[in-house]
């Protein structure tokens, strides 16, 4: 299974998360787009369905301080 966000993290940041949550995905940088002056990295989560959300709840864990 394949999933695209868009997020201001840079991937760096995004592979310490991944390896946190012990997630078992793949990150891609795809491209980087600006929106509203901010630039966005288009990255690509690819794994089991089971494992994109372990890692993406991490994520959301991550960028609210828990």
């Amino acid at each position: 299974m394949k999933r695209e966000i868009l997020t201001p993290i840079p991937l760096d940041e995004l592979e310490g998360i991944r390896e946190g949550s012990g997630a078992v995905v793949t990150l891609t940088l795809l491209g980087k787009v600006e929106r509203n002056g901010i630039p966005l990295n288009i990255v690509q989560i690819e794994g089991e369905a089971g494992e994109i959300e372990r890692f993406m709840e991490r994520l959301r864990m991550a960028r609210a301080g828990g």
